[in-house]
């Protein structure tokens, strides 16, 4: 139901005194007692002048007419339904075919009486292929798609394993939620590949381990064969007995060659297991050639470095070389993948190191006079030798990398740093990742900048004390995940070599995970490293099993990428050919498709979780064999429709009508007073 009224923003005091000037005037020129024509029209004329002098009135005090419309709301019961895989995983489970015709019974019902909203699902019917489980998201996203709306109620189908985010039970709710449980509560007869831990990155010549976590029940005492795969060919296997519930099998692997490879942990199926789903996972180790050789210099110790180090040795990717003159022998090898100079432009003479890029840290032993000699990109003219407490301010424009936004937040809260106060003066190509920040105000001085000449990389952080950030974030959040990324992404940002190939083909991503869409970027350059458009670029894609995909693209400015769409779990290999001048040029390499397999972990349905939260919410929990008695809850319920007002203002004074309505009473008036004989 609707309706709608009009409102002015004056007092009604206005409203009178428009009433009274009109009355009067139309009196004092229409209470002769002399008149051409009739009482009965002398009242009308009398009318039609006071109401075109009133509407004349309101004009010029032109107040704001408000539009007030009222809608009726009614109520919404939205079905929100886990779609994952682990709900029809068990045989003694909840099956597809019951699972989407409880769905269709459900729906029908509640549409008798009220409006029904499906979601969770990616079609109109249940297909239970979700790799993972998160009720949390799913339910929060339904409080802001319908903040407007009139939510009786939420129906939550799920078997309460949660694998993917937040538990939904620890979080507020805007509705109730009545919960229908699926699956089986009772822990199955199964043998499950619970965990694998492994090396995501092994370096040639190593070998590297692979340690596999099981989790039996049932199958006390009997013989299990754990087998490990490379490309469909068994590299290893080993055989246990089931003597408690769970068991770690470990494997140790020589990293051969190099590449991105794929390993496979295969379970032999025992009788009577509840799922065969969980007894194969693979993994993925990324097998390169040697670690990145990353030196710190400085002119003593300094908490920074250490904060830095222990960042860069927890991802065994960079070896790292600490050289304090004095503390500290001279590093025999004079060339590394990047520098980083703590306590830069001190003044202290070092050997000479090189590297193509470079990473600087000032401190309070840097003489400013001497910044020019290494950099050209910064000037700063200080004002004595003052400092400033900053923190950084994130800018969101920058290009070289991205931080995670999620984590970007916790910055707000890291202690300030001291920088040096003066005017600072930026040149050349730039960019800048944080911004000084004194107070809440963020300045337009460089914290930490970056600089691209072509040949090398350069960063600059213009404070010291970074390692206070750390030990906040840590103390805060039990880890220190932005300060790492920070750290980690500047040093590989910087370690990279620079590319002059005139030839780039390069996955979006070099792990996708299964259903995501396969993105190669191509970049092709002219002799003078000019980007250039309309080559013609051949791309094959090559799986495991030798079977083979051509693609052909030819590039332009909107479009240099190769669309692939989703592809089946495994890694690929790709070569990509272009011709430029009449010379052939290739590029290859590999990419993975990674198989999500959290589903088949836990199979035991999780009802308790189910009941907290339709407690928590204000809900209900029911088994699906109940759903009767939850819909005949529903329907006593009677959820209220809901009322809302929206409201538009504008200015009478823009109303044309009522410009037209004073032109056509004026117009009637003089017709009639003519007709009668007055002019």
């Amino acid at each position: 139901m609707e309706n709608s009224w009009y409102s002015f923003d004056i007092s009604p005091l206005w409203v009178v005194l428009a009433l009274v000037a009109a009355l009067a005037v139309s009196l004092l020129l229409y209470s002769r007692k002399k008149m051409p024509w009739s009482k009965s029209m002398n009242v009308l004329l009398g009318f039609l002048r006071f109401s075109a002098i009133f509407l004349t009135i309101l004009l010029l005090i032109n107040p704001l007419v408000e539009l007030n419309q009222n809608s009726t709301n009614e109520p919404i019961i939205v079905l929100a339904l886990d779609n994952s895989e682990s709900v029809t995983l068990r045989e003694s489970g909840t099956s597809l075919p019951a699972y989407n015709q409880w769905l269709k019974n459900t729906k029908t019902s509640l549409l008798d009486d009220y409006e029904v909203a499906v979601e969770g699902l990616s079609s109109d019917t249940i297909s239970a292929t979700d790799k993972t489980t998160n009720l949390s998201r799913l339910l929060k996203s339904l409080e802001t798609k319908y903040e407007e709306a009139n939510v009786g109620a939420v129906i939550l189908a799920s078997d309460g394993i949660v694998n993917n985010g937040q538990s939904p039970d620890y979080l507020n709710y805007k509705f109730p939620i009545y919960t229908v449980g699926l699956g089986d509560t009772i822990p199955p007869k199964d043998v499950v590949i619970q965990n694998v831990r492994n090396n995501k990155v092994a370096y040639q010549g190593n070998k590297f381990p692979i340690m596999v976590q099981l989790y039996q029940k049932g199958f006390q005492d009997q013989s299990l064969e754990v087998k490990l795969l490379e490309n469909g060919q068994q590299i290893a296997n080993q055989s246990i007995s089931l003597t408690q519930a769970t068991h770690q099998v470990d494997f140790l692997i020589e990293a051969k060659n190099a590449g991105l490879r794929r390993f496979t942990i295969q379970l032999n199926q025992l009788d009577d297991e509840s799922s065969y789903e969980n007894n194969q996972t693979d993994v993925y180790v990324d097998v390169i050639e040697g670690k990145d050789k990353i030196l710190l210099l400085a002119p003593a110790p300094h908490p920074d470095l250490r904060a830095i180090r222990s960042v860069l040795e927890e991802t065994e990717n960079y070896e790292t070389t600490l050289y304090i003159p004095g503390i500290n022998e001279a590093p025999k090898e004079d060339k590394f993948d990047l520098i980083i100079e703590h306590q830069a432009f001190s003044g202290r003479k070092y050997k000479e190191f090189q590297s193509a890029g470079r990473w600087y840290i000032m401190g309070n032993q840097s003489q400013i006079r001497r910044l020019p000699e290494a950099i050209s990109f910064l000037s700063i003219d200080m004002k004595g030798n003052q400092r400033d407490q900053v923190r950084g301010s994130y800018n969101k424009a920058f290009t070289k990398f991205k931080l995670n936004d999620e984590l970007i937040s916790r910055s707000a809260n890291y202690p300030p740093i001291e920088a040096p106060f003066g005017e600072y003066t930026v040149q050349g190509p730039t960019e800048v990742l944080l911004y000084q920040q004194v107070g809440s105000i963020t300045t337009g001085r460089p914290l930490m900048i970056f600089s691209d000449n072509g040949s090398s990389k350069t960063a600059l952080l213009t404070g010291e004390g970074i390692w206070q950030w750390k030990l906040q974030e840590a103390g805060q959040h039990e880890e220190s995940r932005l300060f790492d990324e920070l750290v980690l992404k500047t040093v590989q940002y910087l370690s990279i070599k620079v590319n002059k190939d005139r030839f780039v083909v390069k996955p979006r991503e070099s792990n996708y995970q299964i259903g995501d869409r396969v993105i190669i970027d191509t970049e092709v350059y002219n002799e003078i490293y000019e980007r250039t458009y309309g080559n013609t670029i051949n791309l094959t894609i090559t799986d495991q099993s030798g079977n083979i995909n051509t693609y052909e693209l030819v590039d332009n400015p909107a479009n240099s990428s190769f669309a692939i769409g989703s592809m089946e779990p495994g890694v690929y290999t790709f070569r990509a050919t272009t011709t430029l001048a009449g010379k052939t040029f290739t590029e290859q390499g590999s990419f993975a498709v990674r198989n999500i397999q959290l589903e088949g972990i836990n199979l035991t349905a999780d009802h308790n979780m189910l009941r907290r939260l339709s407690q928590q919410s204000g809900g209900a929990y029911y088994p699906i064999e109940e759903t009767d008695a939850l819909l005949q809850q529903l329907e006593n319920q009677d959820f209220p429709s809901v009322i809302s007002t929206e409201k538009n203002s504008f200015p009478l004074i823009q109303s044309l009508w009522i410009v037209l309505l004073i032109f056509i009473l004026l117009t009637i008036e003089w017709f009639l007073r003519k007709y009668l004989g007055a002019y």
